[in-house]
C-alpha cells in the first residue's frame, strides 16, 4: 500500500481475505461486524447474508453512500464474482481509501459457499 495525497491507496489485491468459517464464527460469537453485499440491488433482494447491507459496486462509490457505514467495526465485503472477488475487493479498496481501517473481503467461494454451508440468508 502507498499513500496518495494523504489518502491510503489500496488496490483490490491488497485487501485481506476472510474465510466463510471465520465470518460465521465472528457472527456466532456476537462480534460486531458490518457485512456489505457488493452485488446489484436485484441480486441482493433475491437473497443475501443475514444482516448484510447493500452497497452495489460502482467504479467510484459516492461519499454519501458510505455515511451510514460505521467506522468503528470490522467490515467484510462480498459478491459472487468468483476467485478474484473483483467487485467486493474493489468496494473494500474504495472503503479503505475513504478511511475505513478494518476491511476484508469474504474469500472465494463467497456467497456461493455461504449458501452451500446452509448459513443464514435473508430476502
Amino acid at each position: 500500500m502507498g499513500v496518495i495525497l494523504g489518502c491510503v491507496h489500496a488496490t483490490a489485491q491488497d485487501v485481506l481475505r476472510i474465510s466463510i468459517q471465520e465470518l460465521k464464527k465472528m457472527m456466532d460469537g456476537g462480534k460486531p461486524v458490518t457485512i456489505i453485499d457488493a452485488q446489484p440491488k436485484d441480486v441482493y433482494k433475491a437473497g443475501h447474508i443475514k444482516g448484510a447491507i447493500s452497497l452495489p459496486w460502482k467504479s467510484q462509490i459516492p461519499l454519501e453512500e458510505m455515511w451510514n457505514i460505521p467506522k468503528d467495526k470490522p467490515i467484510v465485503t462480498y459478491c459472487d464474482c468468483g476467485p478474484g472477488e473483483s467487485d467486493s475487493a474493489d468496494v473494500a479498496s474504495q472503503l479503505i481509501q475513504f478511511g475505513f481501517e478494518d476491511v476484508k473481503v469474504l474469500g472465494d467461494p463467497s456467497i456461493k459457499g455461504w449458501r452451500e454451508a446452509g448459513y443464514p440468508i435473508e430476502r
